[in-house]
C-alpha cells in the first residue's frame, strides 16, 4: 500500500529528527558560551627606558600567554616619552636595535626636591589609551608599576582615569571597584606631589583589587620597596618568586595565586554582565 516510493519515507523522517536535536545542541552551546565569563583585557605598561614591544617580548619569554592566556588578553601599549638618557646596559645588550621610552625622568630641582619630568603627560597618555578600549585592569613592570600605583591613587583620590571607579568602591560597594592593578617589581613614586596623592587615596579607603609580584632576588627594586607599594592598596594580593628584576615565569604556588586572582576578577565581571543582561 505504500507504493513504489514507500522505502524513501522512513529515511526522510529520520533526517528531520537530527535537525531538531542539532538545533537544541547549538542553542545549548550558545547558552553555555554566554554563561562563561569572557577573557579579561589588561593594559600593560613597560619599564624604564624600554618599550611596549620589549615588554611584549619579556612576557612571551616568561610564558604568560601559555600560563594565563585562557583568562587574560594582554595588550602592551602605549609607549612613554623617548628616552632622555642612557639606556640600562642589560636592556641595550638584549635589545640592541630597539627604540627606548620612559614614563618620566627623575631629577632634582635647585632645592634638592625630586621631580618626575613628563609624568603628567604620561598619565594622560595612559588614560586616553585605557578609555579607547574596554580594558579591565592595568599591569605595570618596574617604572610602569610605579605609574600604575599613581594611576590607582588618582582614581581613588580624584575620581580620574582608569581607576575612577575606585571611589564607588570606597562608598562601601566593593563590587563597584572593578578596575584592578597588577604591579611587577614596582615601588611608590617619590615626589612630594605623589606622596600627597597617596595620602589622599588612603583617606578614601578605596578597595581597588591589586596583585603584586615581588622578586626575592630583585636588586633593582628591593622586595621592601614592592611591599610598601602593596600596602597602599586595601585589597592587595602579594606573591613572591625567586627571580630578580624580571617578568617572572609563573610556576607552582606563584602560578596558582596569580591564576586565582585573575579568576576572581573574571568571575566578578561574569556576575555583573549576567545581572546587566537580565535588566
Amino acid at each position: 500500500r505504500g507504493g513504489p516510493f514507500a522505502s524513501l519515507r522512513t529515511p526522510t523522517t529520520l533526517l528531520v529528527r537530527p535537525r531538531a536535536s542539532s538545533t537544541r545542541r547549538v542553542a545549548s552551546d550558545a547558552v553555555a558560551r554566554m554563561a562563561e565569563p569572557r577573557r579579561l583585557r589588561v593594559l600593560c605598561l613597560h619599564s624604564f627606558r624600554t618599550s611596549s614591544d620589549i615588554l611584549r617580548t619579556q612576557m612571551e619569554i616568561a610564558g604568560w600567554e601559555q600560563s594565563l592566556g585562557d583568562l587574560v588578553e594582554f595588550t602592551c601599549a602605549p609607549d612613554g616619552h623617548p628616552a632622555s638618557g642612557e639606556v640600562p646596559k642589560d636592556v641595550a645588550m638584549f635589545f640592541p636595535d630597539a627604540e627606548y621610552y620612559e614614563w618620566w625622568n627623575a631629577t632634582k630641582n635647585e632645592d634638592g626636591v625630586v621631580e618626575y619630568r613628563g609624568v603628567e603627560a604620561s598619565l594622560e597618555k595612559v588614560r586616553q589609551r585605557f578609555a579607547a578600549d574596554a580594558f579591565d585592569g592595568v599591569l605595570g613592570f618596574s617604572q610602569g608599576a610605579t605609574l600604575t600605583t599613581v594611576l590607582a591613587a588618582k582614581g581613588a583620590a580624584e575620581g580620574w582615569g582608569p581607576f575612577a571607579d575606585a571611589r564607588g568602591g570606597a562608598s562601601g560597594d566593593e563590587s563597584a571597584a572593578m578596575t584592578f592593578a597588577v604591579c611587577v617589581g614596582g615601588m611608590l613614586a617619590r615626589t612630594p606631589a605623589a606622596r600627597d596623592l597617596y595620602e589622599r587615596a588612603r583617606a578614601v579607603r578605596a578597595s581597588t583589587p591589586s596583585l603584586h609580584l615581588i622578586g626575592d632576588a630583585d636588586r633593582v627594586m628591593p622586595p621592601s620597596f614592592s611591599e610598601r607599594a602593596a600596602e597602599q592598596f586595601l585589597d592587595a594580593t602579594t606573591v613572591r618568586h625567586a627571580r630578580g628584576h624580571v617578568i617572572p615565569k609563573l610556576e607552582g604556588a606563584t602560578l596558582e595565586t596569580v591564576r586565582a586572582f585573575f579568576e576572581a576578577q573574571r568571575a566578578k565581571r561574569g556576575g555583573a554582565e549576567t545581572q546587566a543582561s537580565a535588566l
